[in-house]
């Protein structure tokens, strides 16, 4: 199959196997040795996709594989039988997929079609002309964040790790993270809701009790988000009350609470926690450089 027909068929495939990480749950991202690609991994069959799982998995990485395919849409009922019923509404998960990918920095994929050898293709060859304008319109400049993110979120959580890359791919998110701001979802008091800028120290803001503090203790975070998927899902029982602002980490002394000695970068997937003050205090040193 050539590299052209390995496009064609990535980009009609209604059912295919991803390797995820099992440290973040999401897709699991290696950057590729030829064209230092930052790629995730699709198959079409489950046996190629638990294959290359087990490779990875022997590198020190823990990954998994989930299953991505096209799916009925619910409709709303209705009593009405004077109502035409709406056609079948279907979702390629595959399609959903390659479409968020390069929202996070993931330029390319490694696909390996059935009894065909695998091949890292870019996601700009992949995705469609009128496609790739849509999503363009969409990068935040917290992909960045994002897909540093998860390549130390990746590499913190190995058993065994090389101190010396551990340092750099800290370093790398760290300055990143100076580069922008983060999603902070707070809820306003009855008299700040229509403010245009709002005091952050008298809002709700999102703060956590986990059992996974640095020592394993139980402590108060604050979680801040690099994307909007992720803020959308953690607020979906306060929708309505939510305003979105982006923080500028190092202000973050300013409108912590007190208690609170440690933000949480992306709750639900990466979930990488530091230490407010020396948030501050690196992200101004990269600032001042």
């Amino acid at each position: 199959m050539t590299r052209e027909e390995k496009i064609e068929k990535l980009r009609n495939l209604q059912k295919a196997y991803i390797l995820y990480s099992m440290f973040t749950k999401i897709p699991y991202v290696e950057c590729e040795e030829g064209n230092y690609y930052d790629q995730v991994f699709l198959f079409e069959t489950k046996e190629d996709a638990e294959a290359m799982a087990k490779k990875i998995f022997e590198k020190g990485d823990l990954v998994g594989v989930t299953e991505l395919k096209t799916v009925e849409m619910p409709q709303p009922q209705t009593e009405n039988s004077n109502v035409v019923p709406m056609r079948k509404l279907m979702r390629n998960q595959v399609r959903e997929h390659l479409m968020k990918f390069p929202l996070c920095g993931i330029n390319a994929v490694y696909f390996q079609p059935a009894g065909e050898e695998g091949e890292s293709l870019p996601i700009d060859d992949v995705l469609p002309k009128e496609v790739k304008a849509e999503v363009e319109k969409e990068k935040s400049p917290r992909m960045g964040v994002q897909l540093t993110g998860i390549y130390f979120a990746q590499y913190v959580r190995r058993k065994e790790k090389d101190n010396a890359v551990l340092q750099e791919k800290y370093e790398e998110f760290y300055a990143n993270l100076a580069r922008t701001k983060l999603l902070l979802p707070v809820i306003p008091p009855e008299e700040l809701k229509n403010e245009k800028t709002l005091d952050l120290s008298k809002c709700m803001l999102p703060i956590y009790n986990p059992q996974n503090g640095p020592e394993g203790e139980k402590i108060p975070m604050m979680g801040l988000f690099s994307n909007m998927d992720e803020l959308v899902v953690h607020s979906r029982n306060h929708v309505s009350e939510v305003r979105v602002v982006e923080a500028d980490l190092a202000d973050l002394q300013k409108f912590v609470p007190a208690n609170v000695e440690y933000i949480v970068v992306d709750p639900l997937t990466l979930c990488i926690t530091l230490k407010v003050a020396d948030v501050v205090r690196i992200i101004n040193s990269i600032r001042e450089r």
